[in-house]
């Protein structure tokens, strides 16, 4: 009997410790516009993620040149990618097969793949703005 008591203030200690580790993850709102060669970007993605490695990726999508989106705090990598269609071609070789958009990245690397782009995401609110050059 007295072991029961033990085993049952037990697990009510273990349970009020997870309970109490399980704290969420706070987030910040970032908002901004995306331009390119002085335009909105019509359509992309942008991306958050942890510099550190510690905290989730973020992403959001872009519309007329604008984002908004829930990040954890911290500094993150950005990167931005704009697909843009190209033509169509066949998901399979030969002569079957469904016909597929063929896309083709509209940005330099530099912005995505090897991005450059860099953000100190703070706790609230906060606006981003990023002008992006084509290279062109």
């Amino acid at each position: 009997m007295k072991d029961c008591r033990y085993a049952r203030w037990f697990t009510l200690f273990v349970c009020a410790l997870l309970i109490g580790c399980g704290k969420l993850p706070s987030r910040a709102t970032v908002t901004g516009t995306v331009s390119l060669d002085g335009q909105p970007l019509s359509a992309g993605i942008i991306r958050f993620q942890p510099a550190d490695g510690q905290t989730a990726t973020a992403e959001a999508p872009i519309t007329d040149g604008k984002f908004s989106a829930l990040v954890p705090p911290g500094d993150k990598k950005i990167s931005i990618s704009a697909p843009k269609v190209t033509g169509k071609k066949r998901m399979y070789d030969g002569t079957g097969g469904p016909e597929v958009d063929s896309v083709q990245e509209l940005l330099p690397v530099k912005y995505n793949v090897q991005t450059e782009l860099t953000l100190t995401v703070k706790a609230g609110s906060q606006e981003k703005d990023f002008s992006l050059t084509s290279g062109k």
